[in-house]
Formats: structure tokens, sequence, C-alpha cells
């Protein structure tokens, strides 16, 4: 029985000693929102999408999201608005920077414009921008 005694506690000792190195290993991040520079972009039309992303925006698209994907130099980021019952939805980019350890992208959801004819049934209106890499976060608001 001691030995077993002895087995266990040895296991525990272990299992606690391992909690410890893991939770060492964690760290909160805060992510800074201050402007340091305006970033240039180019707004992807839907026929130019890289073909690596319209399968997770046609998976995502019934709900709002925002993935990013990086290619060849360049980071392209998908900002979705998920399922509007008619179309004539517009985004609008109101703001593009870059922080001290972030991108921020600010977009404002513009509705259909009163009397605008819109197509019938669902819509789902996101955009896509194309900028220059970065493997910082990427912020939206």
């Amino acid at each position: 029985m001691k030995g077993d005694e002895r087995g266990l506690r040895g296991r525990l000792g272990l299992l606690w000693i391992l909690c410890l190195t893991l939770l060492a290993g964690c760290s909160v991040r805060t992510l800074q929102t201050e402007k340091l520079r305006d970033l240039s972009y180019e707004e992807v039309e839907v026929e130019d999408v890289p073909e690596e992303m319209r399968g997770p925006i046609d998976e995502r698209k019934g709900e709002p999201f925002v993935f990013t994907y990086a290619d060849k130099g360049e980071l392209f980021i998908a900002r979705g608005y998920g399922e509007q019952k008619t179309g004539g939805y517009k985004i609008q980019v109101t703001d593009f920077y870059e922080s001290e350890n972030a991108i921020v992208l600010k977009t404002t959801f513009l509705g259909p414009e009163p009397g605008e004819h819109r197509k019938d049934g669902p819509a789902y209106p996101y955009l896509v921008l194309r900028t220059e890499y970065s493997d910082k976060d990427v912020l939206t608001e």
C-alpha cells in the first residue's frame, strides 16, 4: 500500500508541476488601438477574392464574421454582416490603420436607401480588403 501511495503522490506532484508550468506560460495581452499610421488598402471585387477565401466566406456568410488570409506578401481581410432579408446593403470603410500591436478596421453597415430597387430574398453582404502583409491581430468595429 505504501508503494501505491508514493506512486500516487508522485503522479499528483508531477501533475501539479505540469499545471504550474502551463499556467506560467499564459499571459493577458492588451491590444492597443491608438493610431500609428493609416494603411492603404484596395477593396477586392467578388470575382477577384482568392479561391482559398471563397469556401470560408460561403460557410460563414449567414452570421457576422471577420477573418484574414495571407498570400505572397499581402493580407486579405474579410468582413461580413450575416444574412439580411433583402439586398441593397453597403459596407463603408470609415477607418483603417495600424496601431502598436494591431490592425484596426472600422466599418459602417448601411441599409438600403428608401425607394432603392433591391434584390428580393436573402443577401449576405461582405467586403474583402487587400493590404500589405502584417502578422498583427485584426480588430474590427
